[in-house]
């Protein structure tokens, strides 16, 4: 008989969890996807090529104002490595559609940062 090992208790980074690392980032990327906060603001917790995404995204008014209308709900986490975190958020509009945001977390040296992102 062969046993899966255990799944990994709730990783802590200082004081903060991967639920709580991945929400705050979620938040802050979502009032930038919103018009509520400056890329500038962010700027730190992303990487160049995630950066680069949301400033191509923001130059497109149409897709700005679209999202203005969503809310953020749940967030949920995973730690997939002791410096990775996946996350993936839900985006409600409560009219007619959900979408869902997915993200990728990495430390480097004592930072994390935001390296993958997704707008589905």
């Amino acid at each position: 008989m062969t046993l899966a090992p255990a799944a990994p208790a709730a990783a802590h980074f200082g004081e903060r969890t991967a639920s709580a690392l991945a929400t705050r980032t979620t938040e802050l990327i979502f009032e930038v996807l919103t018009g509520r906060r400056t890329l500038q603001q962010v700027r730190h917790r992303l990487s160049g090529p995630v950066a680069g995404l949301l400033a191509t995204t923001l130059s497109e008014p149409s897709g700005r104002q679209q999202l203005a209308r969503y809310r953020l709900g749940s967030v949920h986490a995973c730690q997939t490595t002791p410096r990775k975190v996946e996350a993936c958020a839900v985006l409600d509009n409560a009219v007619d559609r959900a979408r869902a945001l997915v993200l990728r977390l990495e430390q480097q040296e004592a930072v994390w940062s935001c390296t993958m992102l997704s707008l589905m």
